[in-house]
């Protein structure tokens, strides 16, 4: 009886000592638990989601870019493919090819025409510079900021010693630079049209089913979502409004922002007129400054040149009709939608550039996107605990 005791004491000890590694083992009688067994088919099932959507990604991955396309393009235009439908009589298939049809008449073919005409213009950016500093254009400039280049050579007399020969080649310099990189990038377009036509193809095919299927896609990831049916519509709702903003109010004002600046330019006889307004569709995503970094450096050389009227003319130009883009007319296209803040999207879209080349103008922007809907999902659920 006293050893039966002992015995059973020691079996005590011994199941109550841990083991070395500090993690305890399953016994046969603990992998038999009926808690345990009910939990193996959803670990195996979400193991086995898990690996299939790795998967999946790494084989989609070449096409995410045309991919994400599609889903910014279906939301801006699915109003269009609405009326489409109401127009057909319900015919949803040829609403979706009409829909994608003038998405390739309005976004598509003009894009491949301004990377010709780019790379045009950039090819012919440091023949005309250098033919102005060679004709004596150059000189006149210089004459007409003489006291200022006066001051600064001056300014800094005992560090740098710089003559007008100096400037003159320094800007010839600049120009090749920038003409050879610019000729480099847009070569690297037209090489890769190969690339950039399945990539268009891909993302056509996209929108063609987003537009027919979207509302059944959304009811499906609405029921696979863990999310409560609340917070998803907010969510969906929230990146709805948010890509409307994006593409309307950011996009699509650069794009009139560059359009109406360089026909301006064109009007006034400047030469490189698609290049300017490239350039002034790409600044008008900087906050602040925005298109005037280009344009007011036009209006002073031209006034060195003695061009005064063309001057005027391209001043007023400016000052009507390009700011009025920015200032009426993108906030008539963003409306009661989403606001963008201005800093974010030109960090997110250079930064996007930056890191991940041209694509990242695409997904830039719409990890901004996730992240402000994402951050009203989090702001509405722990609203009362932000603000005690």
């Amino acid at each position: 009886m006293f050893k039966k005791k002992l015995k059973d004491k020691g079996e005590e000890a011994g199941a109550k000592k841990p083991s070395r590694s500090g993690i305890k083992r399953l016994s046969s009688r603990d992998l038999r638990n009926p808690l345990v067994l009910q939990k193996l088919p959803a670990y195996f099932l979400i193991i086995c989601v898990v690996g299939t959507l790795i998967l999946f990604f790494y084989l989609v991955w070449p096409f995410i870019t045309p991919i994400f396309l599609a889903v910014v393009l279906s939301i801006a235009f699915y109003p269009v493919y609405l009326k489409l439908v109401a127009l057909l009589r319900g015919w949803r298939r040829t609403a979706s090819f009409l829909t994608c049809l003038l998405v390739v008449l309005i976004i598509v073919i003009p894009i491949i025409i301004l990377v010709i005409l780019l790379a045009e213009e950039a090819a012919s950016l440091y023949t005309i510079v250098d033919q102005r500093v060679q004709s004596g254009d150059f000189d006149k400039y210089i004459l007409f900021i003489e006291g200022v280049y006066d001051w600064l050579q001056a300014s800094v007399e005992g560090l740098v010693d710089v003559t007008t020969d100096d400037l003159k080649a320094g800007i010839t310099g600049m120009a090749q630079s920038l003409s050879s990189g610019l000729v480099k990038q847009t070569g690297t377009l037209i090489a890769g049209i190969s690339s950039f036509l399945l990539a268009t193809v891909v993302m056509l095919f996209g929108m063609f089913y987003f537009f027919k299927d979207g509302a059944k896609l959304m009811e499906r990831a609405s029921m696979l979502a863990p999310l409560p049916r609340a917070y998803e519509v907010q969510l969906v709702d929230k990146f709805i409004s948010m890509v409307k903003a994006v593409v309307y109010g950011v996009f699509l004002t650069a794009v009139l922002q560059g359009f109406v600046g360089g026909l301006g330019f064109w009007i006034v006889g400047v030469s490189n007129p698609v290049l300017w307004g490239a350039a002034i569709g790409f600044f008008s995503l900087v906050p602040v400054i925005g298109t005037a970094v280009v344009w007011v450096p036009a209006v002073i050389v031209l006034l060195a040149l003695g061009e005064y009227v063309m001057a005027l003319v391209l001043l007023g130009w400016c000052l009507l009709i390009v700011s009025s883009v920015d200032n009426f007319v993108r906030p008539y296209l963003i409306g009661g939608k989403a606001k963008t803040y201005p800093l974010m999207m030109f960090l997110v879209i250079l930064g996007g550039v930056m890191t991940m080349g041209l694509k990242g103008v695409i997904v830039g922007p719409l990890v901004y996107i996730l992240l402000m809907s994402f951050l009203h999902i989090y702001e509405a659920e722990y609203r009362k605990v932000l603000n005690d």
